[in-house]
């Protein structure tokens, strides 16, 4: 309590120094000697400050201030000048010149310290490093103002009557430091409404950010808060029970999402929404939330139907609860440790599978994304290739967007042409090794980005002639992110660093028995951490080294085989941009190889018979592998088969291996995904398919193009190999050879129907259309045969 009252005292003795001098002199007839025992009085409760102070940059500006005023006070006490006794203003201006000074040869600044200690999750903001920016030029702001105001100071004790030396530092010098602090507090408000600010998702309220604050195309705060209540109150008219959420639009499906952690209704997020398999996931009690009409029926007499968000948005009562006609937002925090998701998830395996998620474990991947990448996104807006289905897409674009404030792109960008699109912004691009492949391949020149975007890539390993490329298109080498839906990120790096990634702080590693990563981390709830199936070598100093899958080591002949390394191999031929080779069982077990040549390997093999292509990686192989081991099939396409995660199945090489190679068509490339297949084909004009049909005027015979239909389907969809009939097909458009076409087919199984669309690759032209009803009665479903 002493020491309270004897700093209140002497700082009220400091701050009134002035006008006491100027009062002693004038008023109360004291001699200069004897107004020298106040500031010796100051000078003693400085050294008095010096000798407790721990800091050693403090302790040496307060022992220069006590020494300088202790010589100001000795000399006006021996000598009876009162000059010195004027100095001590003087002196506290070149004291705080130095403080202020000091800090920023040594950081952090004052006014950042000041900031951090006023807001704690400072160091976690995307703005950090503009706010240490701003807070240095206020700090030197400051220091300018010591001078100018010490030298002013220093003025009016050598020019001028005690009478302006007082006023000028008992009053004018006190009324110029609390307009400076004014200005500066208006400025700050100006640049901080133009700064994004980290609020974690489930603390967000209604006032988090300003109403007109852009959140997307066309939507601001204001609105998606109106909108999150909307959705709200619709939920909670109704039972609370699981939703099957699906929205293309990443705006629809951040609303959706919200609304439904906000009422407490578990999320079941999916980025399948082919009707067999929102069958299997969808229960009779449980609701599905869509922004896009659904064709199939998953709702039978007594189960809820699937809701169209727009139709929830456009209800004009949506904000008003039973007999209240207020309209009334409903949107706030809600318990991070409760709220539930299902996301789905098929690995490298391909069977989908649900993993359960607290949104706790969301939150603490957020924070740890913004601590390390937040500063880099500041003044960006986010735009993505992935699929927001799936937690990488979650949780870049859609839940860092609203937790920073970055506004985001509703729809993704498909083609790598779009990026030109995009070159006017300053972007965070998510994005994922297929589209980077996509877009070194089929770009040439330069993308003229205002300012290089920062791009990031999940989904599988990025190979470094693809980052390599990709940066000198755009300015950017892309930083990977290594993880999972069931671990979160685990790991990061840039490519040009080398191949090791380095861990998030909150992740710690460890091998298993197995040889396989394992990882503890805030966002695994497991105490025992989860095992991932990821070969690694282990550094001491926590990062690591991929070696591959542990299911990628097999038995061929009775000898084990790496397939990565066979992959690894024929890469460094220099002619194949990518490549996946797979275990096949038929009289015996082999080895098939899928293979991407790169533009090198294009001009190489351009004309060149396929079995020669063979011969040439076949004969190469046999300077590192035995011949058992080296691949026995071959297939080059335009790009590997991926789902929607970005990730390449090893199923789907193997069912592509499983379709009896044929010189009358070419598969150049596909997607797979459950009841649906989409393939780029091409009909080579040495096709036996044309044969006797219209010789000088060729043209792919319709019975052909049903055939392809249903050998596809077969192979790819275990669709029945007996045909019941044709309900509907309609020819519009001749396939011509050599000419890609696209064919689009989907099988429901219940009903036993496949329909399919043969279109020109840009989608303009549709060559013909129809359904077809198998048999299903003998559940004799197809199996691709094991050759070609």
């Amino acid at each position: 309590m002493k020491q309270v009252a004897g700093k209140i005292f002497f700082t009220a003795i400091s701050v009134l120094y002035p006008v006491l001098v100027y009062c002693g002199i004038r008023y109360w007839g004291l001699s200069p000697r004897r107004m020298s025992l106040m500031l010796l009085a100051l000078g003693f409760y400085h050294f008095l400050n010096f000798t407790r102070s721990k800091s050693k940059a403090d302790r040496g500006r307060t022992g220069a201030l006590v020494a300088l005023i202790l010589v100001c006070a000795l000399v006006a006490f021996f000598a009876n000048n009162i000059l010195f006794v004027k100095f001590y203003p003087v002196l506290v201006n070149l004291s705080l010149l130095a403080f202020f000074g000091f800090t920023l040869w040594r950081p952090p600044s004052f006014a950042f310290r000041m900031a951090c200690l006023g807001n704690k999750s400072l160091n976690t903001s995307p703005s950090f490093k503009a706010v240490e920016r701003y807070c240095n030029k206020v700090t030197f702001a400051w220091c300018l103002f010591f001078v100018v105001n010490g030298s002013v100071s220093a003025l009016t004790v050598f020019v001028g009557s005690d009478k302006i030396w007082s006023l000028y530092n008992g009053l004018i010098s006190y009324i110029l430091i609390g307009l400076f602090f004014i200005v500066e507090y208006l400025v700050r408000k100006m640049v901080q409404s133009k700064m994004q600010s980290y609020v974690p998702v489930c603390d967000l309220e209604r006032d988090s950010r300003p109403d007109g604050a852009l959140v997307a195309e066309g939507k601001t705060w204001g609105d998606f808060v109106s909108d999150v209540s909307k959705v709200r109150y619709y939920l909670e008219a109704r039972e609370n029970v699981p939703w099957i959420l699906h929205c293309e639009d990443s705006y629809y499906f951040t609303v959706s999402l919200l609304a439904m952690l906000q009422s407490g209704r578990k999320a079941l997020v999916t980025a399948n929404r082919q009707e067999a398999f929102i069958k299997e996931i969808k229960k009779p009690e449980y609701g599905f939330l869509t922004d896009e009409p659904f064709a199939g029926s998953v709702a039978g007499a007594n189960e809820m139907p699937a809701t169209l968000i727009q139709d929830v948005l456009g209800n004009e009562n949506a904000h008003c609860s039973d007999g209240d006609k207020a309209r009334k937002i409903k949107f706030g925090k809600f318990d991070k440790s409760k709220a539930e998701m299902v996301m789905y998830t098929s690995g490298t395996t391909g069977e989908p599978k649900a993993v359960y998620k607290r949104f706790l474990q969301f939150e603490n991947e957020l924070f740890e994304l913004v601590k390390v990448f937040g500063n880099d996104w500041v003044n960006r807006k986010v735009y993505s290739t992935v699929n927001h289905h799936h937690i990488y897409g979650l949780l870049f674009t859609a839940l860092l967007p609203i937790a920073t404030g970055l506004p985001f792109r509703r729809h993704r960008i498909d083609f790598p042409t779009e990026l030109a699109n995009i070159a006017g912004e300053a972007a965070v691009i998510a994005s994922s090794p297929a589209f980077l492949k996509r877009l070194s391949a089929e770009t040439d020149k330069p993308i003229d980005f205002k300012c290089p975007p920062i791009i990031y890539s999940s989904g599988g390993p990025l190979p470094e002639e693809v980052a390599r490329k990709a940066c000198e298109l755009t300015g950017f080498w892309t930083m990977e992110i290594y993880g999972s839906t069931e671990t979160g990120g685990i790991a990061y790096r840039q490519s040009k660093n080398g191949p090791v990634w380095t861990p998030f702080e909150v992740c710690k590693m460890s091998v298993a028995e197995n040889g396989c990563l394992n990882i503890k981390s805030s966002y695994i709830l497991e105490p025992e951490g989860f095992t991932t199936g990821d070969l690694v070598d282990l550094y001491d100093d926590g990062r690591f080294l991929l070696k591959g899958r542990s299911d990628s080591i097999v038995k061929i002949e009775e000898k084990r085989i790496s397939l990565p390394e066979v992959e690894m191999r024929l890469k460094q031929t220099g002619l194949v941009q990518d490549v996946r080779v797979v275990p096949m069982v038929g009289k015996r077990q082999y080895l098939a190889a899928a293979i991407v040549l790169n533009e090198v390997g294009r001009t190489k093999f351009a004309g060149s018979p396929k079995l020669a292509i063979n011969n040439y990686f076949h004969d190469y192989l046999l300077k590192f592998i035995e011949n058992t081991v080296s691949p026995k099939k071959w297939r080059y396409l335009e790009e590997l088969p991926q789902n929607t995660e970005g990730k390449i199945r090893m199923r789907d090489i193997q069912a592509l291996f499983g379709l009896a190679e044929s010189p009358n068509f070419k598969i150049l490339k596909f997607r797979r995904e459950p009841g649906a297949l989409t393939a780029k084909l091409l009909f080579p004009a040495t096709s036996d398919y044309y044969d006797g049909h219209f010789p000088e005027f060729k043209l792919l015979p319709a019975v052909v193009q049903v055939d392809m239909v249903l050998r596809l389907a077969r192979n790819f969809l275990e669709v029945p190999k007996e045909l019941s009939k044709m309900n509907r097909t309609r020819f519009a458009n001749p396939i011509l050879p050599d000419v890609p076409v696209m064919v689009k087919i989907t099988y429901d199984a219940d009903a036993g129907k496949v329909t399919f669309a043969y279109t020109s690759e840009d989608g303009e032209t549709s060559y013909s259309n129809g359904s077809l009803m198998m048999n299903t009665s003998t559940g004799d479903a197809g199996e691709g045969e094991n050759r070609g």
